[in-house]
């Protein structure tokens, strides 16, 4: 009878969890049905939620750019920038330089991340700290670079009213995401790419991420040009944009950065529509178009690089959430990115998948039932 009744209550609980697991591939594939593709990844396996995050810490840097130019003598301003090294036997950052940080760039894959606007350098750490601890989602040996930039508010006048003020803001902040491009840019084109180097960040850091990407291959911005850049691919070279808070059509074939394409081997992008942030977007572009963060890249845009593109929506996963932090608690949005940006992931799911089944949980698998 007890037996009777513990398959009984097993049966019933591996449904619920079978038909929970349709409803969240059902919503994702719904969303992204609504969109002009649909989500592809041509190396992940984008609904993976079965992460094991007990893996090693990342090596961490912070790069911190808030007392360097924000818009003139940029290549002077490069060498003014704040570099340090997390030290964790001691438990804090010492002083450091590009030298020290490139030396190191051939012994394992890097991850540049940018954070979004409005935050001073303490709120930028509070969100390294959380980008750091989540990647021990990521197995293997890594480094994470993180980038604080001046993305605190900028205009207090009083004079404006207080709508003008916030767009004034956020176009002052759109200009200095497109000029930190430059100089993360400017430490890429150092790094030899024998190991993997994914640059992105999350909201206006994604600008960041994209802008830097377009330098590499070539492009031009704001009267700039990152000198010995080529319209090649770069190996080993990668971007993440998290909910990235641009016009959706600047990747495309031609367009505001759309050299990115070319000089990455794989872009990854999260959207959601639902994004109750970036959904205000066009009143705040100059072109009024959506926000990439919500309709992510039309993939018939992007000619012969159409396969490089690794889409991801995540509304079932953040809802209309703009922020970082929904996204790090999601193991479908942890899982793509740590696959995305470094290889050891793809290796280390491989090896669950071949590893043989242990001799008790055969037996287990064997025996008849009562």
């Amino acid at each position: 009878m007890n037996a009777a009744l513990v398959r009984e209550t097993a049966l019933w609980a591996f449904w619920r969890f079978a038909a929970a697991a349709i409803i969240v591939v059902a919503l994702a594939a719904a969303a992204s049905a609504q969109y002009c593709t649909p989500d592809q990844c041509d190396g992940c396996d984008l609904n993976n939620c079965q992460l094991d995050c007990c893996h090693e810490l990342p090596e961490l840097w912070l790069v911190n750019t808030r007392c360097a130019p924000k818009c003139n003598n940029l290549d002077a301003g490069f060498e003014r920038i704040s570099v340090q090294r997390y030290d964790a036997s001691c438990r804090r950052f010492v002083k450091s330089s590009w030298e020290e940080l490139l030396a190191e760039e051939a012994s394992m894959p890097t991850l540049v991340f940018a954070h979004g606007n409005t935050l001073q350098h303490k709120g930028a750490m509070d969100q390294c700290w959380d980008v750091y601890r989540k990647m021990r989602c990521c197995p293997g040996k890594k480094r994470l670079v993180f980038w604080s930039w001046p993305a605190q508010i900028d205009h207090l006048r009083p004079l404006l009213r207080p709508r003008q003020l916030i767009l004034s803001n956020l176009r002052t902040k759109f200009t200095y995401a497109e000029y930190q491009g430059y100089y993360m840019a400017k430490l890429v084109q150092r790094m030899s790419m024998t190991q993997r180097v994914t640059v992105g960040g999350h909201s206006y850091g994604g600008i960041i991420g994209a802008v830097s990407a377009h330098f590499i291959g070539g492009g031009e911005l704001r009267g700039l040009k990152l000198a010995g850049a080529e319209a090649v691919e770069r190996p080993n070279f990668r971007v993440a944009l998290v909910s990235a808070a641009f016009d959706n059509d600047s990747l495309d074939v031609g367009g505001r950065y759309g050299q990115a394409f070319v000089a990455a081997e794989k872009i990854y992008v999260t959207r959601n529509r639902t994004d109750s942030t970036l959904r205000r977007w066009p009143n705040i572009s100059y072109r009024c178009k959506p926000a990439i963060g919500v309709t992510g890249v039309n993939a018939n845009c992007l000619g012969e690089n159409a396969y490089k593109l690794c889409q991801q929506t995540l509304t079932s996963d953040v809802g209309s959430s703009h922020y970082i932090e929904p996204h790090l608690g999601s193991r479908r949005f942890m899982n793509a990115l740590c696959c995305v940006a470094f290889p050891a992931c793809a290796e280390c799911a491989k090896a669950e998948q071949t590893k043989p089944v242990p001799p008790q949980a055969a037996k287990l698998e064997l025996k008849p039932a009562a």
